[in-house]
């Protein structure tokens, strides 16, 4: 190549580290020669690169002569200054076919540009992905022929890294918004809906562009589309969204309530730029918040009549005991009672209480005889509401207490009938029971006598017809009992077969 001859250096002064490098590398040591012999064209390239700010290095000659500038020293790392004067294959002995190729194509007059191209070099003993942008052109000599390289390096390594990382976290994003069963969305800074997840596009049934907008409210129902529009509203002010509302099913063409809730997404200078949120399926929990509220109002009004009724019975055993070991006696059995009978209530849903369940557990409960022969119990299946069964539960209690204490039971011959059946009248369905108890011995002047009033009777004569619009006869004699109820049996208490 046709080299300068004579004279000094015309390479400026300064340049950073790599000027000083260039001036007082021993260049004799390679195919260069000493820069007082360097081609005007050389002078000028490596002058233009060592005064640039970007990264450049310019390969010389056939074997690729490196001459760099402080920028390109940073990209070199830890080879960085033995790059400087070595070939360009040997000084990347790990990308030696690839700028085999640049130096190939350059050299013939071609240029080559590459973006993002990935290479693994070893910049710090370790081989390393980096990914770099890269321009090639030739440089001519006075003879205008392609003498060298010129090749701008800027590394994107940090930005493609950087755009992999939101991609995959891109990727995650929607792996978790379609897999999750909330509906995701966002949502500009008035409420416009700018992307929805499948999720709300299978649920509401509005494609892709459907929900775009304010196209979203078409799902809403028509009763709570004002209540969004004023939460949206707000959530401009506040930073905050959160209201409830309903939307529309289209698979189960209805309405169900759902939660919506999301979170501001702000700038660098803290102004809210979209929305992202969820909505949430809250119809079952409304559903069971209403059930809870049902059954809290009903446990209160059960309480209150319980107390009543606790309150009723102290009265009237107080009345005919007066105080003492007699009337703790009653008090606590009818105490029992009525305890058996909640314990029963507290299982109706999912044990409906029959007639002949109420009978058996009273007759259980005071231990009476059990001989087939003594008692006879018999009738349809009739399942009683919660409201009839606390009082006819305490008046069968009064009829089994006296059985076992002045009736049926006192006498070994005695036997007791329970039976029921159901019959039409023109007052509509109505329960008949018969409490009927035979073969009563006339007491001694020494044995208790059968009441002929007391607590029982006022219960059975006066409360049943109360509380149940019962009709009622309770009638004794001197070897029998005969009690006989008739109650109403609404729809709700369901008439079976024979046990």
């Amino acid at each position: 190549m046709p080299r300068r001859t004579g004279g000094t250096s015309t390479l400026p002064t300064g340049c950073g580290e790599l000027g000083d490098l260039v001036r007082t590398y021993d260049w004799a040591r390679t195919p260069l020669g000493p820069i007082a012999d360097w081609p005007q064209s050389l002078i000028f390239a490596v002058s233009t690169l060592l005064l640039s700010p970007v990264p450049i290095v310019l390969l010389w000659g056939p074997d690729g002569i490196m001459i760099y500038n402080d920028a390109y020293s940073g990209f070199a790392g830890g080879r960085h200054p033995q790059l400087l004067g070595s070939k360009v294959r040997e000084g990347w002995p790990e990308v030696a076919d690839f700028n085999d190729h640049v130096m190939r194509v350059v050299l013939a007059g071609g240029t080559l540009s590459y973006r993002d191209q990935e290479l693994t070099l070893h910049r710090y003993g370790r081989p390393e992905p980096v990914w770099m942008n890269l321009d090639y052109s030739p440089v001519f000599d006075e003879e205008g022929k392609p003498a060298g390289v010129i090749a701008i390096v800027v590394e994107s390594t940090e930005r493609v890294l950087a755009e992999r990382r939101l991609r995959e976290s891109e990727a995650l994003f929607r792996t978790l918004a379609e897999g999750i069963p909330q509906l995701i969305w966002r949502a500009g800074i008035d409420g416009a809906c700018i992307w929805a997840s499948p999720q709300w596009i299978a649920y509401t049934g509005q494609d892709n562009g459907g929900s775009l907008g304010w196209g979203w409210l078409e799902a809403v129902h028509p009763d709570d589309v004002a209540v969004a529009r004023t939460a949206w509203q707000e959530a401009a002010a506040s930073g905050q969204l959160s209201y409830e509302h309903r939307l529309r099913n289209a698979p189960g063409q209805r309405y169900r309530w759902f939660q919506t809730r999301a979170a501001a997404v702000r700038d660098a200078e803290g102004r809210i730029v979209e929305w992202l949120g969820t909505s949430t399926d809250i119809d079952d929990l409304r559903q069971l918040h209403e059930r809870q509220q049902v059954m809290v109002a009903e446990l209160q009004h059960r309480t209150r009549n319980l107390l009543g009724v606790v309150r009723s019975i102290a009265k009237q055993t107080m009345a005919l005991t007066g105080p003492g070991e007699l009337f703790k006696e009653q008090f606590n059995d009818r105490l029992s009672a009525l305890s058996r009978v909640q314990g029963l209530l507290s299982r109706s849903d999912q044990e409906p209480i029959t007639l002949r369940t109420l009978i058996e557990t009273e007759l259980a409960a005071l231990n009476a005889p059990t001989a087939q022969t003594r008692i006879r119990i018999e009738g349809p299946v009739v399942r009683l509401r919660k409201a009839t069964v606390q009082t006819f539960a305490l008046a069968l209690h009064e009829l089994a207490t006296n059985a076992l204490k002045y009736g049926a039971f006192t006498a070994p011959e005695g036997t007791l009938s329970v039976t029921w059946r159901i019959c039409e009248t023109e007052e509509g369905r109505r329960l008949l029971m018969d409490w009927v108890e035979e073969g009563l011995v006339r007491p001694s002047p020494t044995q208790n006598t059968f009441p002929r009033s007391g607590y029982g009777r006022e219960l059975i004569e006066q409360a049943l017809p109360h509380a149940l619009k019962a009709r009622t006869r309770y009638a004794l004699s001197e070897t029998a009992l005969e009690c006989a109820i008739n109650i109403p049996l609404p729809e709700c208490e369901t008439a079976g077969s024979l046990p």
